[in-house]
């Protein structure tokens, strides 16, 4: 990557409004952002005084040290993998590649950079597609935005992916979003759109990776639309470097007997915090929200789902899942809410924490807002440790206090990592190891 001769396309806050009129974008998205610009103007930022923020403080953050760089794309290549539909990526917030199978391609597959499809650089065809699919996503989910961040995220827009797919695509294998940041003292503000038409059968894998040193904010929003009948899974793994900070708003809708499953796994970050709304918006539709979380040293984790149902007859299921060690601390919150008109509806969330030692904490904060009757809806947390008399025998069978302390948190997590993708699910397994053993080498 290289660096034009001007050093920064935006610096603070304050250098918004000139970064939103240099910009080369469709005249659709810049109108997007002028207007929430204009709320953005208008709002502060969350503080503790809010329910939703009341355990996570930002008020010692300055959001003005952060810098938009600007770069070159790089000329390399992006080889599609063997077990791969297709496969995007991005570096310090700019495309440098992406490639489809001809399976994909023959499906009518799209997957391309959101700014340069909706500006033409794909063709008018294309652009309007881009416009018709994601300006309506984007728009609603503007007019939902209830804060000062995602206010920014749509006013700053760095980069994103726009993946639609056409009515009866099934792809048996995944495709893959990758985001790196080698940057520092950056802001990436990425947007992604996933549209499903009816009868689609799809996987999305997300990563945000970093380098290991730099400090990076990273400010996201994502809109999925499930339409009729349609089953897309979306996992997204988020291990950027404890440096970094992490904001995530995404909002998913499910039509008619759509069935949709989202999985966060959140590693990395001094500070993350996440939300996911999703809502259900046709009868005999299915939201599968689960999540797994690890947080060690001093890191801050804090997520946040809703469960949001319209129709009848809908179901939703939540389970999300965590260990915390050291002096780390994970909040979990959980709202199952349920219209006039949801009857029938059938919904649950869970929330299970491990505490590994004195020093972690963690917190979970289930409800439900019910406002009919015919339903069935349930919550549930628990907390508790390792249990003592499992690590003696452990140890009393030769394991190390690192190999038991792993056979134990691999049996904890097991049920969450088997809600995963199976192709996945080593790879959930290797970051639960390396995170144990990463905390043991701090212990040393």
């Amino acid at each position: 990557m290289s660096t034009s001769q001007k050093e920064h396309l935006y610096e603070g806050t304050g250098a918004l409004n000139g970064y939103i009129h240099e910009q080369t974008d469709a005249d659709w998205i810049t109108s997007l952002r002028k207007d929430a610009f204009s709320r953005f103007s208008g709002e502060q930022w969350p503080t503790t005084e809010l329910e939703e923020w009341r355990r996570t403080d930002i008020s010692s953050y300055d959001f003005d040290s952060y810098a938009i760089k600007p770069t070159e794309a790089s000329s390399d290549s992006v080889e599609l993998p063997d077990d791969a539909s297709a496969i995007i990526r991005f570096v310090n917030g700019v495309c440098t590649g992406s490639a489809l199978s001809e399976k994909a391609r023959d499906a009518g597959l799209v997957v391309v950079s959101l700014r340069e499809a909706a500006a033409g650089r794909h063709g008018d065809e294309l652009a309007a597609v881009v416009r018709t699919v994601a300006e309506p996503i984007m728009r609603e989910n503007l007019a939902n935005a209830d804060n000062k961040l995602q206010l920014w995220n749509f006013a700053t827009i760095t980069h994103g992916v726009f993946v639609y797919l056409p009515k009866n695509t099934r792809l048996d294998d995944p495709i893959y979003i990758e985001t790196h940041v080698d940057d520092d003292e950056a802001v990436l503000a990425p947007y992604h759109v996933v549209a499903a038409d009816s009868l689609v059968d799809a996987m999305i894998v997300q990563t945000i990776t970093g380098a290991e040193e730099g400090e990076v904010l990273v400010n996201e929003g994502i809109g999925v639309s499930i339409g009729e009948a349609s089953h897309v899974r979306f996992m997204a793994v988020q291990n950027l470097n404890l440096d970094s900070t992490y904001f995530c708003f995404g909002n998913g809708s499910i039509q008619k007997d759509g069935d949709l499953q989202h999985y966060l796994c959140n590693f990395g970050c001094m500070l993350s915090k996440s939300r996911f709304d999703c809502t259900l918006d046709g009868p005999g539709s299915l939201v599968r929200l689960n999540g797994l979380y690890f947080p060690f040293e001093d890191q801050q984790m804090d997520m946040r789902t809703v469960q949001h149902h319209r129709a009848p007859r809908a179901e939703s299921r939540t389970y999300y899942k965590g260990a915390v060690r050291d002096e780390a601390h994970a909040i979990y919150q959980g709202l199952i809410e349920v219209a006039p008109n949801a009857t029938k509806t059938d919904a649950y969330l869970t929330n299970k924490n491990l505490v590994m030692n004195d020093g972690a904490r963690s917190d979970s904060i289930p409800t439900l807002q019910i406002n009919t009757d015919d339903v069935r809806c349930s919550h549930g947390s628990s907390t508790g440790k390792l249990d003592p008399m499992q690590l003696h025998y452990l140890h009393s069978r030769g394991y190390t206090p690192i190999e038991a302390e792993e056979t134990l948190l691999m049996g904890f997590f097991e049920d969450i990592i088997d809600k995963a993708p199976e192709r996945l699910q080593n790879e959930l397994r290797a970051l639960v190891s390396r995170r144990v053993y990463e905390a043991h080498d701090n212990d040393d």
